[in-house]
């Protein structure tokens, strides 16, 4: 029993390309018609465990750091100083690609640069401050008062 393309190999796609329509019909009909047995939709076997390679432990990097300083970066700030006082730009390089500063004085994914934020408009700056509109009262006795302004002073309208 054929169950997908794979299984014919270039029978299928010699059919499509001679146009000979009664074969491609027959070739498409002894394939399964179930979706998830076709070649585009075949499944991984669900007993197999996944093999995961972790490259950073393959090639002996150092672990990836969090973009915030740390109470140790201080420290280290001040050991690439003298490397730049002792060793030059070099040294300064060396010490920067095995131990690279923090990017943020404090990482907070949510936060956006001030310059983005002075161009928001007043309604998404509200929007990110969580703030909720005022709520207005609505005093219905106005309108009525509006009303007699304008009955009483056909010239105001």
């Amino acid at each position: 029993m054929l169950i997908n393309e794979w299984q014919l190999g270039s029978e299928l796609n010699q059919a499509l390309q001679q146009h000979c329509r009664a074969d491609f019909q027959l070739w498409l009909s002894v394939l399964s018609p179930a979706t998830e047995e076709q070649a585009g939709f075949c499944l991984p076997d669900g007993n197999a465990t996944p093999q995961q390679t972790d490259l950073r432990q393959q090639l002996q990097l150092s672990a990836l750091r969090d973009p915030a300083m740390l109470s140790t970066d201080i420290a280290r700030m001040c050991q690439q100083g003298h490397a730049l006082q002792q060793g030059g730009f070099a040294a300064l390089r060396l010490s920067l690609l095995l131990q690279p500063q923090p990017q943020v004085i404090r990482h907070d994914a949510k936060k956006l640069s001030a310059e983005i934020l002075d161009n928001l408009s007043l309604h998404s700056q509200r929007h990110l401050q969580h703030s909720d509109a005022p709520i207005q009262t609505l005093d219905t006795t106005l309108l009525y008062d509006v009303l007699e302004q304008l009955n009483a002073d056909p010239m105001a309208a």
